[in-house]
């Protein structure tokens, strides 16, 4: 069985209107309200076995689209 760490900030950079500083920065995959968490992070990956400029756009806007 394999173990993963994953280290990241448990809230996204500030957004919201509610405080003041909407940000249009992506919700992060790991988080479980991301609506394409798993789409993301399967592109992630695939790009990482094979780092292929052609493949950025569909990480981007999976990202976005979280």
């Amino acid at each position: 069985m394999d173990k993963t760490v994953l280290r990241a900030p448990f809230a996204p950079a500030p957004r919201g209107l509610l405080t003041g500083s909407p940000s249009l920065s992506p919700r992060p995959p790991y988080f479980v309200t991301s609506r394409t968490g798993r789409t993301t992070t399967q592109r992630l990956i695939t790009y990482t076995t094979d780092p292929q400029t052609p493949k950025l756009p569909g990480i981007f806007v999976s990202a976005l689209r979280g």
